[in-house]
């Protein structure tokens, strides 16, 4: 599960707390979305898009958590039986690209709150730590060190659902957490010092895992999947719940 966003300072927290009930006035990276709009979809995933580039490292006034880099959990990927075992712990694991994405397909429901999309990356890159202890064809394969990566074409079809909330007899929007399906086009990953850095056992190593990267890419989505939800689930709730319900979408 992704940790949580590290604590404001104190004054930003406070500055925060009283914005988030007080501002009058969206900023302007934040363009309200007006419900008889036509183009509503647009509106909503062009503001969307405005936000996204002020996301990779937060926004302090709302309190909106950095999206780079993303903190995974640790990966333990156990197969087969004892004479043909993968064993490998992945740890300290960094993705950085999550402020990349794009979404695309936007559609909206206001009078059920909910939305649909997708959104993708063109590359998410990843680094951390390996421990490895495996055995293919009578060969043992055991070492440690760093493991580094990236996925491309990767998407995720997302479903966003909310309610309104009350706060002083004031309508305010919270998310449910949302639902993520990810697809990834591509997987690319590297072990350094296996075979204590061996020159041609290390990359021949490397080269039969990234013909089978499709047994890490198994392990690793689930936890892709829980950590961006948990993140973007969070930088929305704390645009939403900053702005009252009529700010964001006004009736006219």
């Amino acid at each position: 599960m992704l940790g949580k966003p590290k604590a404001l300072h104190p004054g930003l927290e406070l500055a925060a707390l009283l914005l988030g009930t007080t501002m009058a006035v969206l900023p302007s990276y934040i363009v309200p979305c007006k419900k008889s709009n036509p183009n509503l979809d647009r509106c909503i995933t062009e503001t969307i898009e405005s936000l996204r580039e002020r996301l990779a490292e937060g926004i302090p006034e709302l309190g909106a958590p950095a999206l780079e880099p993303l903190q995974l959990e640790n990966v333990r990927l156990l197969r087969g039986p004892v004479g043909a075992r993968l064993d490998v712990n992945l740890t300290n694991m960094e993705v950085r690209g999550p402020s990349t994405f794009k979404v695309h397909n936007l559609k909206s429901n206001l009078d059920k709150n909910s939305f649909t999309f997708r959104v993708a990356f063109d590359r998410l890159t990843f680094r951390g730590k390996y421990q490895m202890d495996a055995r293919v064809l009578l060969l043992r394969l055991a070492g440690k060190g760093d493991v580094t990566g990236n996925f491309t074409g990767y998407s995720s079809d997302v479903v966003l659902r909310g309610h309104k909330v009350v706060r002083n007899e004031v309508e305010y929007l919270n998310f449910e957490r949302m639902k993520l399906k990810i697809k990834i086009g591509e997987a690319k990953i590297h072990l350094s010092n296996l075979f204590g850095g061996d020159p041609i056992l290390g990359p021949a190593t490397n080269d039969i895992l990234n013909t089978n990267s499709a047994v890490f890419v198994e392990e690793l989505k689930p936890v892709l999947e829980s950590s961006l939800a948990d993140l973007f689930t969070d930088v929305a709730n704390t645009v939403t719940t900053s702005f009252t319900y009529k700010e964001l979408f006004p009736e006219d």
